[in-house]
């Protein structure tokens, strides 16, 4: 009897690894099957946007995690970031289905030289 109860308990955790373990390869797949959907493009334009999406969270959380650098340091990294990201995008994808991937906060500022200006009355 106990080793019929050993056997189910090995057999579930067995199961629940492997579901945990391909957990992050569905939450791609659902993310570019969204995109594709949502900007109405193929699905490999779709990934790579994901793809572009993906690299820049990495690298944020990498800057984030920085303890080295200041706060203006790591805005002025994550700036650089949101460029990069941005000007791939560009290459990619036309301006209307652009608008609907960028941020409105980290599209570029025309009339506004430093992000984190402010401005005193």
């Amino acid at each position: 009897m106990k080793r019929i109860i050993y056997s189910i308990v090995v057999i579930m955790v067995i199961s629940a690894i492997k579901s945990y373990g391909q957990q992050a390869d569905s939450t791609r797949r659902r993310s570019i099957s969204y995109l594709s959907r949502y900007l109405k493009t193929d699905t490999a334009t779709a990934r790579q946007v994901n793809d572009i999406q993906e690299s820049y969270k990495r690298s944020a959380r990498l800057v984030i995690a920085n303890a080295t650098l200041n706060e203006q340091q790591r805005r002025a990294a994550i700036d650089a970031l949101i460029d990069e990201k941005n000007r791939k995008l560009e290459k990619l994808l036309p301006p209307l289905k652009r608008g609907k991937v960028i941020p409105t906060t980290e599209r570029r500022r025309n009339w506004r030289a430093d992000s984190t200006a402010r401005t005193t009355n």
